[in-house]
């Protein structure tokens, strides 16, 4: 007998992106950690770490019966703007084009998030920071400036899926 994820039946599912290892790469789940440390989660809302594994997720999302009715992505991108600038981006703005890094924005995660946007009704949200250059060898820590986008995109995220702030965030 399979057992289905509970994250494939949750209203919202928040997905942080990226590599703790490779300095700012790791923005997405530092908002991840930054939320279970200082928010109470509504029971219909699930936060996961994914690390450089989002496919996994989406792959098992998009073969479920059950899906959440949004997947939220929160990764680092490198776009040239002011870096610890935080913003949400259409699905469609994402590139199609492989790049050789474990960013979100390869093929086939992109097409993923575009499939199960359009096929199988899961509205999908981006919200990236711009981090700048990640570095090509380990080199664990954020930036000062990706330190408080961290806390910036937790908070846009708590307000706009009913996180309650919680007793520890006064410590």
């Amino acid at each position: 007998m399979d057992v289905l994820p509970s994250f494939c039946s949750s209203r919202v599912l928040i997905l942080g992106v990226g590599n703790i290892l490779f300095g700012n790469d790791g923005f997405g789940p530092e908002v991840i950690d930054h939320l279970t440390r200082h928010y109470v989660l509504p029971d219909d809302v699930d936060i996961l770490d994914v690390g450089t594994g989002a496919r996994k997720v989406l792959f098992t999302v998009s073969l479920s019966e059950t899906r959440p009715e949004e997947i939220v992505i929160v990764d680092a991108v490198d776009w040239g703007n002011e870096i610890g600038s935080v913003s949400e981006i259409p699905v469609e703005s994402l590139p199609i084009t492989k790049v050789d890094d474990f960013s979100l924005h390869q093929v086939p995660t992109s097409n993923m998030l575009r499939e199960l946007q359009d096929d199988c009704s899961v509205k999908v949200t981006v919200i990236v920071c711009d981090v700048g250059e990640v570095p090509q060898m380990i080199e664990p820590g954020l930036s000062s400036e990706i330190e408080a986008a961290v806390s910036v995109a937790a908070q846009a995220i708590a307000e706009r899926y009913g996180l309650k702030s919680s007793s520890t965030n006064s410590l």
